[in-house]
């Protein structure tokens, strides 16, 4: 694992609670689409250097499967939510309930279904928390190297800022397990702002 940084207890609160109400919230959307009950275990939330994403995900250059949103208005962030070749098999399988090429037109759409949920159910509970009026831009999909996927973000933001927001939720879709995280990145002055509306200091 990364570097992660030691929180106070009360933002460690804070942050736990934006990611438990996303969490609730993707969960409850996805057992819709999915037409099963799905479970998910309480989010791990941290803060990580960015310099550490990639390990966590197993490396640079192992393939992963990003869904990417740019959030803008009272808050400036890009949201991504990243899961491993496996796991994007696993969505696609409990989605479809039937085998395909999960490179396939028809395999991407799936993950980036599931990503536009997931991705809009934390920022709902973005809105939630904090009373920010914020919306957020069409998803993009893309399978590449964890570095090449994290550049993006990490791009934007990199001159401002060097952490990031990291959730990592597990969850089961009938027989499909899987593990997936949502990453937020944003400029300094909007995360301090966020940690504010939230009731503690940044």
């Amino acid at each position: 694992m990364g570097k992660q940084d030691s929180l106070s207890e009360n933002v460690t609160n804070a942050l736990s609670e934006l990611g438990n109400i996303g969490a609730g919230n993707a969960a409850t959307s996805l057992s819709v689409i999915l037409k099963s009950k799905l479970t998910m275990s309480p989010p791990h939330v941290a803060i990580h250097d960015f310099n550490s994403l990639e390990n966590i995900l197993g490396g640079p250059e192992v393939t992963v499967v990003g869904v990417l949103s740019t959030i803008e208005g009272d808050m400036q962030a890009m949201i991504l939510f990243v899961v491993g070749v496996e796991d994007a098999k696993n969505m696609i399988k409990a989605l479809l309930d039937y085998e395909i090429d999960w490179r396939s037109e028809m395999g991407m759409s799936a993950v980036k279904e599931i990503g536009n949920i997931i991705i809009g159910s934390y920022v709902a509970s973005l809105e939630t928390l904090s009373g920010f009026k914020i919306r957020y831009s069409q998803p993009e999909s893309c399978v590449d190297m964890a570095g090449a996927i994290l550049s993006v973000p990490c791009i934007e933001f990199g001159k401002i800022s060097d952490k990031a927001l990291l959730i990592n939720s597990h969850f089961k879709a009938g027989e499909q397990e899987i593990n997936g995280y949502i990453m937020m990145v944003s400029e300094i002055h909007s995360f301090n702002l966020l940690l504010h509306k939230l009731g503690i200091g940044g």
